[in-house]
């Protein structure tokens, strides 16, 4: 089992730092400071990555802005989406995918089937401003831009507004709630499309191979309840598998924050790289790669962790190692 930790100790350490070369050359495309590097490219690196150990990821050219600063305002509203978008993939999900695999044989098991199949082809750059056209036009409340009305005066603690509405010590604070919810309804049911999708065809696939076991048949014949199978036997076998998934589901869902925040008005991080792209803002973008880079590393270690806590057969395999 030491083995193996350090094993993946020591791929981590190679991903951090193939992640910051990649970074310092997007750095060093900026004239301004591929002279620093003079004579030779290597000769800044070792100084940047101590000013990355040390938090200090420079400044932005569009302003002079501290870097730290601005992603410690950008990222938490991305974070928020991201997380929103796979709470609510779980929690519909789940479900739909195990009534699909119950009722595989008939008409509505293939409707959840060919309902995955047409939503992971659903491209949200496209489908996010037809939504948002929509609400306008019929008036929805949810029709909304930003992350919730300027008049509203929000002070950031967390930087997440659906946490931080809930200090603001005013009379019409219900009111601010609602609205901080309204804005973020659309743009989380655009990116929750596919991670759900993708969480309904696994928990389908796994739903119905395990109703084709003997021993759910024979549970079937014992007079046991569709609700008691999937208690005991159907969910501790098919909800693990979505673990080691969710790594995957961030990562596909916060390269989709990047294409969903401009069109609703989303201050995120992915916004924010857009537009240095356009300012041709090097140090942002390369900030930028460090600091989303760093986000799916974690996510990627608290995925394994749960996984070797969750799994018997992963820690036996530790241990084999």
């Amino acid at each position: 089992m030491i083995l193996s930790f350090f094993r993946h100790l020591i791929l981590l350490a190679i991903t951090l730092i193939v992640l910051s070369l990649i970074s310092y050359a997007v750095l060093m495309r900026d004239p301004l400071n591929e002279t620093l590097a003079v004579p030779y490219f290597y000769s800044g690196y070792l100084p940047y990555i101590q000013n990355l150990l040390k938090g200090d990821l420079g400044i932005s050219y569009n302003g002079g802005e501290s870097l730290s600063n601005l992603v410690l305002t950008v990222l938490p509203p991305t974070l928020e989406l991201c997380v929103s978008a796979i709470l609510l993939a779980i929690i519909f999900g789940i479900p739909l995918g195990l009534i699909g695999a119950m009722y595989r044989k008939k008409t509505l098991g293939k409707m959840v089937r060919t309902l995955s199949v047409i939503g992971l082809s659903l491209p949200v750059f496209w489908l996010a401003p037809l939504l948002l056209y929509a609400a306008a036009i019929y008036g929805w409340e949810i029709a909304a831009i930003g992350q919730y009305n300027l008049l509203y005066e929000i002070h950031p603690i967390t930087g997440f507004p659906i946490i931080d509405v809930w200090f603001i010590d005013e009379p019409y604070r219900i009111k601010v709630i609602q609205n901080v919810l309204q804005h973020l309804i659309l743009p989380t049911l655009v990116l929750t499309i596919w991670p759900m999708m993708e969480i309904i065809r696994i928990v389908q696939g796994r739903a119905e191979y395990l109703f084709e076991q003997t021993y759910i048949k024979i549970a079937t014949t014992r007079g046991w309840s569709m609700c008691k199978i999937l208690r005991v036997h159907i969910l501790p076998n098919t909800l693990p598998l979505l673990v080691p998934q969710m790594t995957r589901l961030f990562t596909l869902v916060i390269a989709q924050c990047m294409l969903v925040e401009g069109t609703f008005g989303w201050s995120g991080i992915g916004r924010w790289l857009i537009n240095a792209v356009a300012q041709q803002d090097y140090n942002s973008i390369s900030a930028g790669i460090i600091v989303i880079g760093l986000c799916i590393i974690v996510v990627n270690l608290l995925v394994e962790t749960l996984t070797f806590i969750l799994d018997p057969l992963n820690k036996k395999g530790w241990y084999a190692r």
